[in-house]
């Protein structure tokens, strides 16, 4: 059991990669530009190329509600599709169709590295993502990034042991010839 979870975690983390070297840190200050939430994810960045740095992350309102971002009904419909197609091929585990949802240059992860960890993943464990709360946070005309909250099932492949865990991830998407591709996910916190 004590591998499954250490898988489980392996699985969230490869969902998750993110270059920055920043640690993920809320200090929830007057700074941070927040209102203080247990829910709220800044400094989850990534550097861009021009040095510039990109907060990436999600804002509550006083309810707890995830605020979403005023986008264009097309590029919303476009982009939410883009998730959940990403989320399908990750299920099926079919490494061509998941690997067509990725940008070909993604901003937060080596996309070899991860085509050859989740072929390994694959192998090794039966796994199924569910998503709720699925929102648009941040949009841009080439660049946007959808929330939502997670639960990841597993189990090794050859075993009836099998693990829960919940998190909330923000997927960044970025237009490659006019079609939504993932160029980072960051995984935010478990729930």
């Amino acid at each position: 059991m004590k591998k499954m979870i250490i898988a489980v975690g392996f699985i969230l983390t490869l969902a998750a990669c993110s270059n920055s070297e920043e640690p993920s840190v809320n200090e929830n200050t007057v700074e941070d530009g927040n209102a203080t939430s247990e829910n709220n994810a800044v400094n989850h960045g990534i550097e861009e190329k021009d040095d510039k740095k990109e907060d990436i992350g999600f804002t509550v309102d006083e309810q707890g509600n995830i605020i979403a971002a005023d986008v264009p009904e097309e590029p919303a419909s476009q982009l939410l599709a883009a998730y959940k197609e990403y989320i399908a091929a990750f299920n099926s585990e079919d490494i061509d169709r998941y690997m067509s949802t990725i940008a070909q240059d993604p901003e937060g992860f080596n996309r070899e590295e991860d085509k050859i960890a989740l072929e390994q993943a694959f192998e090794a464990y039966d796994s199924v993502y569910e998503t709720s709360d699925e929102t648009i946070v941040k949009y841009e005309e080439n660049r946007a990034e959808v929330f939502a909250s997670l639960n990841v099932k597993m189990k090794a492949a050859n075993s009836n042991d099998a693990v829960e865990q919940s998190a909330r991830q923000v997927v960044v998407f970025k237009k490659e010839n006019d079609e939504w591709k993932v160029s980072g996910v960051h995984l935010v916190g478990n729930q």
